[in-house]
């Protein structure tokens, strides 16, 4: 079956970068409560083989596969998949809300504001302990993903990639 990408296209992003990655504490394992959970079920439900799981345990989409159908964002129980336009490259890779999320996920988004900022467009807000890009006023100039201290800002172009 051959499936066109609508103009503009969207397609599936997943908004964790941690996932499953646990830090032993000394009561055992601390998990983030906002993160993927490598259950799987956005991959059954995904009928064009895009999303699969990395070697973190974390859903990963194959964007050039995706058509932005949502039926993983439907089905995802953490809700950490949401649909974008692909037009816009940069992307916050964490649904995380909760402040000591950042002492058990090393890849959290610690809500320095640094990116904020720094967006020239005002594109960027902190709130909640994360960082939110609003994608109306996103330039993709990735300044916001070349400050971030932990690398939870991506350009999904995979073009800015080095930190300030």
């Amino acid at each position: 079956m051959i499936v066109k990408k609508q103009s503009p296209a969207k397609v599936a992003c997943v908004h964790c970068n941690g996932g499953c990655r646990a830090k032993k504490s000394e009561e055992g394992y601390d998990l983030c409560t906002y993160g993927c959970t490598g259950c799987g079920t956005c991959i059954s439900a995904c009928k064009f083989g895009a999303i699969f799981l990395n070697c973190y345990g974390v859903a990963e989409v194959d964007e050039s596969k995706c058509i932005g159908c949502g039926a993983c964002y439907l089905v995802c129980p953490q809700r950490v998949i949401h649909l974008r336009m692909d037009v816009n490259p940069i992307v916050v890779l964490c649904s995380n809300k909760d402040a000591h999320c950042k002492h058990v996920c090393e890849v959290s988004c610690i809500g320095c504001g640094l990116c904020e900022k720094v967006c020239p467009a005002g594109a960027v807000k902190v709130s909640e302990n994360r960082a939110f890009i609003f994608a109306d006023k996103c330039l993709s100039c990735g300044a916001c993903a070349m400050v971030c201290p932990r690398n939870v800002i991506h350009d999904k172009r995979g073009i800015l990639t080095h930190r300030i």
